[in-house]
C-alpha cells in the first residue's frame, strides 16, 4: 500500500513571533514568557506522573500525583531550543525509542498524536495510521514537533496485504513544550493564548521530505547551515530554496541541474546563475527570447550556450 503525506491542518507553522499586545498595552515579551511559562511545566511535571497505556489503548496518560508515584520530572529529558532569537526549554519522556531511523526537523512522519493543555483539555487526536492526517511534514508544524520529532526513531512496517496499516517497534512518548513552540500567544481552538501543551506520540515512518519535488531533499537546502530552511533563498525571491523550483532563479529547473557542475567552481549549476562561468548570466543566454536557454545553441556545436562558454 502507498502511502500519501499531506499537510496537518490543525498544526501551522510557527515562524515569526506575533506584535500582539496585551491588556496593559504592553508590548507582548516572548523571552518573559518562555520563563513563565518553563515555570509552568517544570510545577506541571514534578505534580503528575505518566500511566502506561493497557490493552488497545494508543497511548498511556498523564495523571495528578495522588500515591507518591514517580514525577514526570525524574523521567523527562531536555532539549534547548533556538527560535527567532528565544531561548525554550522542551520536556521529553521516551517510552518507547523505536527501532529505525529519526527524522530531521525537515523530514516527513507518519504518526499518531494526542494533545491537551495543562489543564486536562483534550484538542486534537489522531489515533490510527489509516487516517489521511497522519502525515505530515515537519517543516509545516509547531516547533515543539520539529524539535521534538527527531529524539524518536521510526518503527517497523509489517502491514499484511488486504489489511489495515499496521506498525510494530515504533517510537513512543510525550513532548512538553512552552507556548513559544506551540501556539505563542494566538488562542486556537480550545488553546488559550500563552498555553503550554503536551502530546502523547507515536512514530511510526520517515521520509526524507522535498517539499518542492526538485531532487534535493530539504535538509540539503539547509545551505548556510543553521538548522532552518526558510532563510535560505539563493536568488532573493523570497521564496525560500526548499520551496523553490529554481532555486538560483536561472530559468532552468533545479531538478535539470543537481548534478552538474560546468564551470568547475564549486558551486552546483542549480545554485549557479552562470553555470558556464563565461560572464553572462544563464537567464541571458536564451537567444530566442522563448524563457527557456536551455534550447539555444548559437555555434550549433551540440552545447546549449548556458554551459557554453564559448558560444561563437
Amino acid at each position: 500500500m502507498k502511502l500519501k503525506y499531506s499537510i496537518l491542518l490543525i498544526i501551522i507553522p510557527i515562524l515569526f513571533f506575533s506584535c500582539k499586545k496585551n491588556d496593559n498595552n504592553a508590548p507582548f515579551d516572548p523571552a518573559a514568557q518562555a520563563l513563565i511559562d518553563d515555570e509552568l511545566l517544570i510545577d506541571f511535571l514534578q505534580t503528575h506522573y505518566y500511566k502506561a497505556a493497557v490493552g488497545d489503548e494508543p497511548f498511556g496518560a498523564v495523571d495528578t500525583i495522588m500515591n507518591n508515584e514517580t514525577p514526570l520530572f525524574t523521567e523527562v529529558e531536555t532539549l534547548n531550543a533556538t527560535v527567532n532569537d528565544i531561548d525554550y526549554k522542551l520536556y521529553y519522556l521516551v517510552v518507547d525509542p523505536g527501532a529505525n531511523e529519526n527524522p530531521t526537523r525537515f523530514d516527513s512522519v507518519f504518526v499518531k498524536f494526542r494533545g491537551f493543555t495543562l489543564d486536562s483539555i483534550k484538542f486534537d487526536e489522531v489515533t490510527s495510521f489509516n487516517s489521511t492526517r497522519s502525515w505530515l511534514t515537519l517543516t509545516d508544524v509547531v516547533q515543539g514537533w520539529r524539535y521534538g520529532f527527531p529524539k524518536f526513531k521510526a518503527g517497523d512496517n509489517i502491514t499484511e496485504p488486504g489489511n489495515p496499516i499496521k506498525f510494530a517497534n515504533t517510537g513512543k512518548g510525550v513532548l512538553f513544550f512552552p507556548s513559544g513552540l506551540g501556539f505563542r500567544n494566538i488562542p486556537s481552538g480550545l488553546i488559550r493564548e500563552n498555553s503550554p501543551i503536551y502530546f502523547h506520540i507515536e512514530l511510526a515512518m520517515v521520509v526524507r521530505a522535498d517539499s518542492d519535488n526538485d531532487g534535493v531533499i530539504n535538509k540539503l537546502e539547509d545551505l548556510n547551515g543553521d538548522g532552518e530552511v526558510v532563510d535560505d533563498d539563493t536568488d532573493g525571491d523570497s521564496r525560500p530554496n526548499y520551496l523553490d523550483i529554481d532555486d538560483d532563479g536561472d530559468n532552468v529547473l533545479t531538478k535539470d541541474e543537481i548534478d552538474d557542475d560546468t564551470d568547475g567552481d564549486s558551486k552546483p549549476n542549480y545554485l549557479d546563475d552562470d553555470d558556464d562561468g563565461d560572464g553572462v548570466l544563464t537567464k541571458d543566454e536564451d537567444a530566442n527570447n522563448d524563457g527557456d536557454p536551455t534550447n539555444d545553441d548559437t555555434d550549433d556545436d551540440g552545447t546549449p550556450d548556458y554551459l557554453d562558454p564559448d558560444t561563437n
